[in-house]
Protein backbone atom coordinates (compact mmCIF):
# COMPACT_ATOMS: atom_id res chain seq x y z
CA UNK A 1 0.00 0.00 0.00
CA UNK A 2 1.17 3.61 -0.98
CA UNK A 3 2.27 5.49 2.08
CA UNK A 4 -0.12 8.54 3.48
CA UNK A 5 1.95 11.22 1.49
CA UNK A 6 2.04 9.79 -1.42
CA UNK A 7 -2.03 9.05 -0.97
CA UNK A 8 -2.72 12.22 -0.16
CA UNK A 9 -0.48 13.44 -3.74
CA UNK A 10 -2.58 11.04 -5.79
CA UNK A 11 -6.20 12.51 -4.02
CA UNK A 12 -5.01 16.17 -4.58
CA UNK A 13 -4.11 15.43 -8.30
CA UNK A 14 -7.13 13.72 -8.47
CA UNK A 15 -9.28 16.00 -7.24
CA UNK A 16 -7.74 19.04 -9.40
CA UNK A 17 -8.53 16.39 -12.71
CA UNK A 18 -11.89 15.90 -11.60
CA UNK A 19 -12.04 19.66 -11.82
CA UNK A 20 -10.62 19.48 -14.88
CA UNK A 21 -13.10 17.09 -16.92
CA UNK A 22 -16.16 18.80 -15.33
CA UNK A 23 -14.99 21.72 -17.38
CA UNK A 24 -14.16 20.11 -20.09
CA UNK A 25 -15.78 16.39 -20.12
CA UNK A 26 -17.69 14.97 -22.66
CA UNK A 27 -21.48 15.70 -23.98
CA UNK A 28 -23.41 13.73 -21.16
CA UNK A 29 -26.01 11.57 -21.91
CA UNK A 30 -29.45 13.71 -22.91
CA UNK A 31 -31.67 14.18 -20.02
CA UNK A 32 -35.50 15.18 -20.64
CA UNK A 33 -37.60 17.71 -17.97
CA UNK A 34 -37.13 15.15 -14.88
CA UNK A 35 -33.65 14.41 -12.94
CA UNK A 36 -31.81 11.91 -13.42
CA UNK A 37 -34.58 10.60 -16.46
CA UNK A 38 -32.67 9.94 -19.80
CA UNK A 39 -34.39 11.63 -22.65
CA UNK A 40 -32.15 8.86 -25.36
CA UNK A 41 -32.08 5.20 -24.85
CA UNK A 42 -28.69 4.23 -23.12
CA UNK A 43 -26.42 2.06 -25.36
CA UNK A 44 -26.14 -1.73 -24.52
CA UNK A 45 -22.86 -2.05 -23.53
CA UNK A 46 -22.95 0.88 -21.12
CA UNK A 47 -26.39 -0.39 -19.15
CA UNK A 48 -24.26 -3.96 -19.61
CA UNK A 49 -21.54 -2.16 -17.38
CA UNK A 50 -24.18 0.00 -15.84
CA UNK A 51 -25.66 -3.43 -14.13
CA UNK A 52 -22.51 -5.16 -13.37
CA UNK A 53 -21.23 -2.35 -11.75
CA UNK A 54 -24.68 -1.68 -9.69
CA UNK A 55 -24.01 -5.50 -8.73
CA UNK A 56 -20.75 -5.11 -7.43
CA UNK A 57 -20.87 -1.63 -5.68
CA UNK A 58 -22.79 -3.00 -2.40
CA UNK A 59 -19.35 -5.37 -2.02
CA UNK A 60 -16.89 -3.00 -2.28
CA UNK A 61 -16.76 0.58 -3.98
CA UNK A 62 -13.76 -1.00 -5.22
CA UNK A 63 -14.76 -3.61 -7.24
CA UNK A 64 -17.37 -1.28 -8.77
CA UNK A 65 -14.75 0.81 -10.18
CA UNK A 66 -12.23 -2.10 -10.65
CA UNK A 67 -15.25 -3.01 -13.20
CA UNK A 68 -15.50 0.37 -14.56
CA UNK A 69 -11.85 0.33 -15.91
CA UNK A 70 -11.76 -3.10 -17.00
CA UNK A 71 -15.02 -2.37 -19.05
CA UNK A 72 -14.58 0.79 -20.36
CA UNK A 73 -11.00 -0.11 -21.35
CA UNK A 74 -13.11 -2.91 -23.90
CA UNK A 75 -15.84 -0.54 -24.66
CA UNK A 76 -13.08 2.24 -25.89
CA UNK A 77 -11.33 -0.28 -28.21
CA UNK A 78 -14.34 -1.35 -29.47
CA UNK A 79 -15.57 2.33 -29.83
CA UNK A 80 -12.83 4.85 -30.18
CA UNK A 81 -14.97 7.38 -31.21
CA UNK A 82 -16.06 7.68 -28.02
CA UNK A 83 -12.82 9.61 -27.02
CA UNK A 84 -13.13 12.90 -27.20
CA UNK A 85 -9.33 14.20 -28.14
CA UNK A 86 -10.39 17.51 -29.30
CA UNK A 87 -10.97 18.66 -25.48
CA UNK A 88 -7.86 16.43 -24.10
CA UNK A 89 -3.90 16.62 -24.13
CA UNK A 90 -3.69 12.97 -24.89
CA UNK A 91 -5.80 9.60 -25.14
CA UNK A 92 -5.16 9.10 -21.81
CA UNK A 93 -6.75 12.23 -20.56
CA UNK A 94 -9.96 12.07 -23.06
CA UNK A 95 -9.99 8.36 -21.19
CA UNK A 96 -10.21 10.12 -17.66
CA UNK A 97 -13.01 12.31 -19.07
CA UNK A 98 -14.70 9.26 -20.51
CA UNK A 99 -14.31 7.61 -17.26
CA UNK A 100 -15.47 10.64 -15.27
CA UNK A 101 -18.33 11.12 -17.07
CA UNK A 102 -19.69 7.83 -17.23
CA UNK A 103 -19.53 7.24 -13.82
CA UNK A 104 -21.30 10.67 -13.42
CA UNK A 105 -24.01 9.11 -15.71
CA UNK A 106 -23.53 5.71 -13.87
CA UNK A 107 -25.01 7.74 -10.83
CA UNK A 108 -27.93 8.90 -12.51
CA UNK A 109 -28.62 5.86 -14.07
CA UNK A 110 -28.39 3.97 -10.78
CA UNK A 111 -29.99 6.29 -7.83
CA UNK A 112 -31.45 9.34 -10.29
CA UNK A 113 -29.34 11.52 -9.26
CA UNK A 114 -29.34 15.10 -11.57
CA UNK A 115 -26.28 15.86 -12.94
CA UNK A 116 -25.01 18.27 -10.32
CA UNK A 117 -25.17 15.88 -7.27
CA UNK A 118 -23.52 12.97 -9.32
CA UNK A 119 -20.50 15.59 -9.85
CA UNK A 120 -20.51 16.30 -6.36
CA UNK A 121 -20.19 12.63 -5.39
CA UNK A 122 -17.24 12.13 -7.91
CA UNK A 123 -15.61 14.89 -6.19
CA UNK A 124 -15.76 14.07 -2.79
CA UNK A 125 -12.22 12.98 -1.02
CA UNK A 126 -13.28 9.70 -0.14
CA UNK A 127 -14.15 8.77 -4.04
CA UNK A 128 -11.01 10.40 -5.17
CA UNK A 129 -9.12 7.98 -2.85
CA UNK A 130 -11.10 4.50 -3.92
CA UNK A 131 -10.49 5.97 -7.41
CA UNK A 132 -6.63 6.16 -7.22
CA UNK A 133 -6.37 3.25 -5.28
CA UNK A 134 -8.71 0.94 -8.05
CA UNK A 135 -6.87 3.13 -10.66
CA UNK A 136 -2.81 1.21 -8.87
CA UNK A 137 -5.23 -1.67 -8.61
CA UNK A 138 -6.44 -1.91 -12.33
CA UNK A 139 -2.82 -0.88 -13.23
CA UNK A 140 -0.75 -3.39 -11.53
CA UNK A 141 -3.02 -6.40 -13.06
CA UNK A 142 -2.28 -4.87 -16.16
CA UNK A 143 1.40 -5.17 -15.43
CA UNK A 144 1.15 -8.86 -13.51
CA UNK A 145 0.62 -10.97 -17.27
CA UNK A 146 3.90 -8.89 -18.64
CA UNK A 147 5.68 -9.82 -16.10
CA UNK A 148 4.66 -14.04 -15.96
CA UNK A 149 5.40 -13.88 -19.43
CA UNK A 150 9.26 -12.82 -18.87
Amino acid sequence: MASLNKQQKRAKRAKTKAKQIRMVGRKPLALDDEPGHLAEPIPEYTLAMFSKMRDAEPTSRNDMLLILLAELSEIINQHPELLDLENAENEAMAATHLAADMLIDYRMWADGMDREAAQAWLTTPEFIADFGTALDTYRESLDEPAEKAE
